[in-house]
């Protein structure tokens, strides 16, 4: 008789996932140690640029900021399961600041420009309130398994803010100029709305390739 291993905890090991956190995370870093921090400088290109909207900037910077660093704790299994109010406390919280930063995102697109950016800021910003809606509306009804599908599909549009500006920062892009610049925005955002899904389907397909194979292990035994 064939004696079947327990399952193997897996909790604490370090996956894809740790990988992608913490690459993010040096990503935010260093738009914040390079871009941002210019913020506080009232001279700097950045605080000139914003000054004349600075209630439209605050309204979609301050609830984009949270929204950004709030999200990855929603992905916490650990968090959901010990946590539970401090889980939906922040689901709710990040639902509210995506509406408002991302529909405030698109007057600032417009007054601020370029011209040639509009339609893409505006993709993303409906992109995130979409499937951030729809995952609100997943938790409500009870789907919890597509309630995170789609969590995992709005987060992205957060993250094009830091990537985008992660690769405008190689010398090769801003030599582009305004071609390099729109490429990057517009290739990130597409990235952006169709990835998730891949990665959604090959999960799918791998927990389908284990179960079949556990089935078979049993049938054999």
């Amino acid at each position: 008789m064939t004696t079947t291993p327990g399952p193997v905890n897996t909790r604490n090991s370090f996956n894809a996932k740790h990988a992608l956190w913490i690459v993010f995370g040096l990503m935010t870093a260093f738009v914040i140690l390079t871009r941002d921090r210019t913020l506080l400088d009232p001279h700097s290109f950045l605080r000139q640029r914003y000054a004349a909207i600075p209630l439209l900037m605050f309204l979609h910077g301050i609830p984009g900021a949270i929204a950004l660093f709030i999200a990855p704790f929603q992905f916490s299994s650990r968090l959901r399961q010990s946590h539970i109010r401090v889980h939906r406390f922040m689901g709710r919280l990040y639902i509210f600041c995506v509406a408002v930063a991302a529909s405030i995102s698109i007057p600032v697109a417009v007054i601020l420009g370029p011209s040639v950016l509009v339609m893409a800021a505006t993709t993303q910003a409906v992109g995130w309130t979409l499937t951030t809606a729809t995952a609100f509306y997943c938790v409500r009804t009870g789907r919890i398994q597509h309630h995170r599908e789609w969590m995992m599909r709005s987060y992205p549009f957060a993250m094009v803010f830091i990537v985008v500006r992660t690769i405008l920062a190689i010398p090769a892009i801003q030599r582009m100029g305004e071609l390099g610049f729109v490429s990057v925005v517009w290739s990130v955002i597409a990235t952006a709305c169709f990835l998730p899904s891949f990665v959604i389907a090959w999960q799918t397909l791998a927990a389908s390739r284990r179960a079949g194979k556990l089935r078979s292990a049993a049938t054999a035994d």
